[in-house]
């Protein structure tokens, strides 16, 4: 089976901070709000299907019991909108020049984030990602609206003393 959309979020601003190790680490958390616009305000929430492990016994064709093992969570999205310096930030690279010679200089090195997430959403509410690794990659293709876009996939990470993928507020 393919991977599946958990859920697709609306959201009107995205935050990183830290990541975060308790519960009681959310509310003091410091978040930097990401000044990117998100093509659609979507971001998705994607779970791998579980890999199953059968039991067999000598004496039966069909499993005696199994185990479920998760493949863990993905979220997943696009900035567009950024300027050089928040490229840089997002994706590494140096900006370099001033005015109209202000450039971005992109290197073939991948920029690894890890990071705690905090989405925003439409009516309000919160789903934060208290431990995620990812990357945002450059599409050079500038779409027909003149605005280049940005994906990034971040994997949600385990928690040593903290069962949680993501909180919901």
């Amino acid at each position: 089976m393919a991977e599946r959309v958990l859920t697709t979020l609306r959201v009107a601003k995205i935050e990183f901070a830290p990541p975060i190790a308790t519960a009681d680490g959310i509310a003091s958390a410091v978040w930097a709000e990401q000044p990117l616009t998100l093509r659609d305000d979507a971001v998705e929430i994607v779970e791998g299907d579980p890999t199953a492990v059968e039991t067999y016994s000598h004496e039966n064709d069909s499993p005696e019991d199994y185990q479920l093992t998760g493949v863990g969570l993905t979220a997943q999205g696009s900035f567009i909108n950024a300027t050089f310096v928040q490229m840089a930030a997002i994706m590494g690279g140096i900006v370099t020049g001033t005015g109209d010679a202000k450039m971005y200089e992109h290197s073939s090195t991948k920029t690894m984030l890890h990071t705690a997430i905090r989405y925003t959403l439409k009516n309000g509410g919160y789903f934060i990602i208290p431990n995620a690794k990812g990357s945002v990659q450059l599409n050079a293709n500038v779409g027909k609206d003149g605005k280049m876009k940005h994906p990034f996939k971040f994997r949600v990470l385990a928690q040593p003393d903290w069962d949680a993928d993501f909180i919901i507020m």
